[in-house]
């Protein structure tokens, strides 16, 4: 609809309420005339017929409207309403084919600055994905590195325990064999060499057994590596 078509519809509406007042007026006039001329006629009780309504719908609609729509369609700030009815009477508003196009541009840009803001919305969205998966794995590889430090201490603190335990255990057998070796010294007698006297022979007056693993025996008792044995020295018998 175009500015020639709003100017149309005003005319109507005016001419309209143009009649609609001159019909009001004659039927006053008529009314006048019968009373002056008959006054032995009783006059007729008429009512007249007001068009409220049609008054109210173009105080209160029509006229509203019309100012709303030409406001929003023609009216441009810095121009006076004389100007703007000037040029709306003499100018067709014509549609500008690179004002169309230029527009067709400008909703090709918004919705490719859509499709862009959509995109980097998914990236971040995913950049946000991304850093709680490596969040959630650093913390799980966090948790297993403190469960293997923790497996480490108990593995660490179990071999401690085995060392002290076998450490214990040899300190135990160390004593029970000192305790041993002192308690044969105490029952160790003593033997000094004579002339004509060999280890066999020793062996053999004290146990009565001239053996290998009695001569063996004396040996180690006495921390000696051969059976000889000299005049006077002192042997210890187990």
């Amino acid at each position: 609809m175009n500015k020639e078509d709003y100017r149309d519809k005003i005319e109507e509406h005016r001419q309209s309420f143009e009649d609609e007042q001159n019909e009001q007026q004659s039927l006053s006039r008529v009314s006048r005339m019968n009373k002056n001329g008959n006054k032995n006629k009783k006059p007729k009780n008429t009512r007249r017929k007001t068009p409220l309504m049609t008054i109210l719908f173009v105080i209160f609609i029509l006229i509203p409207l019309t100012i709303l729509i030409y406001f929003w369609k023609f009216y441009e700030p810095g121009k006076t309403i004389e100007q703007a009815e000037k040029d709306t009477a003499e100018q067709v508003v014509e549609l500008d084919p690179s004002e169309s196009s230029a527009s067709d541009k400008d909703k090709e840009k918004g919705k490719g600055q859509d499709d862009q803001g959509d995109k980097k919305a998914q990236e971040q969205s995913q950049k946000d994905a991304d850093k709680l998966a490596a969040e959630q794995k650093a913390a799980e590889e966090a948790k297993k590195a403190e469960e293997a430090k923790k497996a480490e201490e108990a593995k660490k603190a179990e071999e401690a325990r085995i060392a002290q335990q076998q450490a214990e255990a040899a300190r135990k057998a160390e004593e029970a064999k000192k305790a041993e070796e002192a308690k044969q010294n105490a029952k160790a007698t003593t033997h000094t060499v004579k002339a004509n006297e060999n280890l066999y022979r020793i062996a053999l007056n004290h146990y009565g057994d001239g053996s290998e693993a009695t001569l063996a025996k004396i040996r180690a008792f006495n921390g000696m590596s051969s059976n000889t044995v000299r005049v006077g020295q002192v042997i210890r018998l187990p």
